[in-house]
């Protein structure tokens, strides 16, 4: 099905996500939502194209805040534009309809290609996920907490180094990912703010006073919790306690099962509440493909049961997709599926202030639209009103 100016699915149960209406209608025009309900409280109009959802889910589609990489791409070091369409339409197969392309620490040079790629993406479109900006995960982290990142890449915060990686986004960046108990970390914090980008803490040890301070100073977001930071403790709450303790901070959390024990992700629901939890993948080249291995930096990295492992056993990113993470959430971990959907919907799109527009099924919205099933099957999937992808 090619893209239509105006359409209308329907015989399906619509998640909105946090509303549950059975026997849907759904009517979209020139890429927004117009129009949903029951069949009996949504006519369709003459001259709308009806998309049968033949009994299964309809709800938003999934946006993911860190992607590094999809169909056999590796954003960092691969910074084209079409590199950039490749991870999209990857990504779009498995329910993903937004998304932020994450790069990690490197170069200066490469930053700024990858942010610049990004950046044309935003403005051209890809044929997949829509590109809602970037994500750049360092290089001002905590060579302590550096996980899969090249330590040798690593700097100290840096307001001119971080204008020069801004410019190169052509103002599209939205998320930088810090270590704020570095010096210099909440003056560029509070630059970084005022630039309309979001502050995410990761790859940290800061204490709980150093993330309570760097919040006041405008950091909004943590980056996979759990992962590469400080572990809460009793007499230091740490980095985690931190954030589990601070409703001012929203988490993301890769429900892959690997990367946090799913009681673990439990624990995190529990503390901080769906509204402040969002699923994101952390995602690899592997997605989409069947590759076995992948290079990242000048390390071979391995996929193995469903991670991406480093010679040394170092987890290095996921091999984690949007609709599986929603999955493990409802099924592993035990939250309400439409709830589920909600922390790769709504959450995220509040998390980088794009609800206006994303993240749920709404009058006047953006017509970003999957039908799944309840196992997270992927039939069909639609970006602003246009179909990226339909199962065979």
């Amino acid at each position: 099905m090619k893209e239509k100016s105006q359409f209308a699915i329907e015989n399906g149960t619509i998640y909105t996500p946090l509303k549950i209406i059975e026997d849907g209608v759904l009517l979209v025009r020139d890429g927004k939502i117009v129009e949903l309900g029951t069949k009996s409280q949504v006519k369709i109009p003459e001259g709308f194209n009806k998309v049968d959802a033949q009994g299964l889910i309809i709800c938003p589609g999934f946006l993911d805040l860190q992607v590094n990489g999809g169909g056999g791409v590796f954003l960092t070091e691969n910074s084209t534009y079409d590199d950039v369409c490749v991870m999209a339409r990857a990504h779009a197969k498995f329910g993903t309809t937004g998304m932020l392309p994450t790069i990690l620490t490197s170069e200066k040079n490469n930053i700024c290609k990858a942010l610049k790629a990004v950046s044309e993406a935003v403005f051209k479109g890809t044929g997949g996920a829509t590109i809602l900006g970037s994500h750049l995960e360092g290089p001002f982290i905590n060579e302590k907490k550096k996980g899969a990142h090249e330590v040798k890449f690593i700097r100290p915060p840096s307001i001119d180094d971080f204008e020069l990686f801004y410019q190169a986004s052509e103002g599209t960046m939205k998320i930088l990912t810090l270590a704020p108990e570095i010096e210099g970390s909440l003056s560029l914090i509070k630059y970084a703010k005022d630039r309309g980008v979001f502050l995410s803490i990761g790859h940290s040890v800061a204490t709980y006073v150093q993330v309570c301070n760097a919040v006041e100073a405008g950091l909004s977001l943590a980056t996979h919790i759990f992962n590469a930071m400080e572990g809460l403790g009793s007499r230091e709450p740490g980095t985690v306690g931190a954030i589990l303790a601070n409703d001012k901070i929203k988490t993301g959390l890769i429900a892959d099962c690997i990367h946090v024990h799913p009681m673990s992700m439990k624990i995190v629901i529990k503390s901080k509440g769906i509204k402040n939890v969002f699923l994101v993948t952390d995602a690899m080249p592997p997605i989409g493909t069947d590759l076995e291995s992948f290079k990242l930096y000048d390390k071979t990295i391995y996929v193995k049961g469903g991670g991406c492992y480093a010679a040394d056993g170092t987890l290095a990113g996921s091999a984690l997709t949007m609709n599986i993470a929603v999955k493990n959430i409802h099924q592993q971990v035990g939250i309400p599926l439409n709830y589920a959907i909600a922390m790769a919907t709504k959450v995220p799109a509040k998390a980088i202030g794009l609800s206006d527009r994303k993240g749920s099924l709404a009058v006047g919205k953006d017509a970003d639209i999957v039908i799944c099933d309840r196992g997270m099957r992927i039939f069909k999937v639609f970006a602003e009103g246009r179909m990226v992808y339909e199962a065979k």
